[in-house]
């Protein structure tokens, strides 16, 4: 009888240990045949949407050789009109700018890039397609279940372009508990404005299908599931605690039709509401070409996230600041063909500035200057306005150096009264710039706006590249990622500016 009680006692136990109270669930079976690194058409039945999710899959180099690793999984959304083949073939070709990265030693991770049709990644305001219910209760399940992810937030993240930028922001907004990174790329959505200026056929088949408001006009549209699902109404500081676990990097080109207002402006409202999050403007419009170019540094900063790491920083190299730029008396450069011309003619760009370091300044002149053709004529004009006013230097400097054409690079608080002499300049240069509140910005001018994702006058720069997009002044915007170390933050900056010199 004794015996009998301890065999049962010792089959409880063994039940008890076999059960799913351990918290690291079991690794799926080894497959016994070699399992391809990608695989395209794979499919999971769906209860919830009554019909088959097709998806595709990228599994880390030796995923069959090492069968008890774990890897991060990286969930990639595509956009309108696209499917879970778009991230690759002769579309996205991600798996190409994966493996390359990987040879530069980006860790392995899973990549997973379901079907979404045409639904915004969210559900159907009126429940009838519910997607992402099924994404977060169906199909990730499913991913864990068939694959050996490391199942748990910290190692799951969301990127998508267009459309799927909305999808991977919303659907980190509405499960941070299993999201803690998201990168929307040219994230596709609209300022309230906007979508109620859109045509009526273009909001009902888009927009008013997703999230309610066919049929409807004006404040009709902003129907409060949109409003639950929208980032600029849900980024506000009373939601702080709700968003601010997740990492979140935004990129939109500067070529956008209509996206980068938006993005633009969740960005400012992200910094004024405190949210920390990586931003980027560079030089693109709504094109595989730009997204690609993003993952190169996504891709990296994502995974340092995955290992551990809690800061990033992507420019990390030294700026190269030419030794030997000869400077005149007063600090100006003047390069040898202005100067074999008799000292007239050409350009001048004039660069105010007010408590920045002089070396510093000389730095930006020494970069500026390096590569330009010998045959060009012109001249670097340092204005530290802490001593003179700008129309004072202009004076004083076109008096010792004429020049043909002048513009002018403000640094900011030199940027209001920069731009307040813009009828003088044929173009105008601003970095983290303080503009005026009202900005009649000149379609015969040129604008160039560079800051970093951590700059003073963000809001600054978001008023003046609006204020170019709407009115159709010429323009280019340039958002960096923020470098710690002073110096080479500004120089780096000064590396962006040198390539959008206008007819320099």
């Amino acid at each position: 009888m004794m015996k009998n009680k301890i065999l049962f006692v010792l089959v409880c136990l063994a039940t008890i240990a076999s059960c799913g109270c351990d918290k690291k669930r079991e690794l799926p079976p080894v497959d016994p045949v070699e399992i391809p690194r990608y695989s395209t058409g794979l499919s999971m039945s769906s209860t919830l949407l009554n019909r088959v999710v097709k998806y595709d899959i990228l599994l880390p180099e030796g995923y069959n050789d090492n069968p008890d690793k774990r890897y991060p999984v990286m969930y990639c959304f595509h956009g309108w009109g696209d499917s879970n083949t778009s991230w690759n073939g002769t579309y996205m070709s991600c798996e190409a700018t994966i493996k390359s990265l990987e040879r530069k030693g980006l860790e392995p991770m899973i990549y997973v890039f379901p079907n979404a049709w045409k639904t915004y990644w969210v559900d159907r305001f009126d429940g009838s397609f519910p997607y992402m219910t099924m994404l977060v209760e169906e199909f990730i399940p499913m991913i864990d279940r068939t694959y050996r992810t490391l199942a748990d937030r910290e190692h799951r993240g969301a990127i998508g372009y267009s459309m799927g930028g909305f999808g991977s922001m919303a659907v980190a907004m509405k499960h941070p508990e299993l999201f803690s990174m998201s990168a929307p790329l040219s994230m596709s959505f609209r300022t309230d404005e906007q979508y109620m200026a859109e045509s009526q056929s273009g909001w009902d088949n888009q927009w008013g299908i997703n999230f309610g408001g066919v049929g409807e006009s004006g404040e009709g549209r902003l129907t409060d599931y949109y409003k639950s699902l929208c980032p600029l109404h849900q980024f506000t500081a009373e939601n702080y605690d709700k968003y601010s676990s997740v990492y979140w990097f935004l990129t939109c080109g500067d070529n956008e039709k209509q996206l980068l207002i938006a993005n633009d402006d969740l960005h400012v409202m992200m910094r004024r509401n405190g949210y920390a999050h990586q931003y980027r403007v560079g030089d693109g419009g709504h094109s595989t070409s730009y997204w690609k170019a993003a993952l190169t540094e996504i891709l990296p900063y994502f995974s340092a996230l995955m290992a551990g790491e809690t800061s990033w920083q992507f420019a990390d190299k030294e700026v190269d600041v030419p030794e030997g730029c000869e400077f005149t008396e007063d600090g100006a450069f003047l390069s040898e063909a202005y100067t074999a011309a008799g000292k007239q003619g050409g350009m001048a760009l004039f660069i105010a500035y007010e408590g920045v370091e002089p070396a510093l300044i000389k730095d930006a002149m020494a970069i500026l200057q390096r590569g330009v053709s010998k045959v060009k004529r012109f001249v670097l004009l340092p204005c530290d306005l802490d001593s003179k006013t700008l129309p004072e230097w202009m004076s004083y400097y076109q008096d010792i150096y004429p020049t043909d054409d002048m513009q002018v690079f403000a640094i900011g608080n030199a940027g209001k009264p920069a731009f307040q002499s813009q009828g003088s300049f044929s173009a105008l240069y601003f970095e983290d710039a303080l503009l005026p509140e009202v900005l009649n910005v000149n379609t015969q001018k040129f604008y160039y706006i560079g800051q970093s994702d951590e700059a003073t006058n963000y809001a600054s720069a978001n008023a003046l590249y609006k204020a170019c997009k709407l009115d159709g002044a010429s323009f280019e915007y340039r958002c960096r990622n923020h470098l710690n170390d002073v110096r080479q933050d500004f120089l780096y900056g000064i590396e962006l500016l040198k390539s959008n010199l206008h007819n320099f």
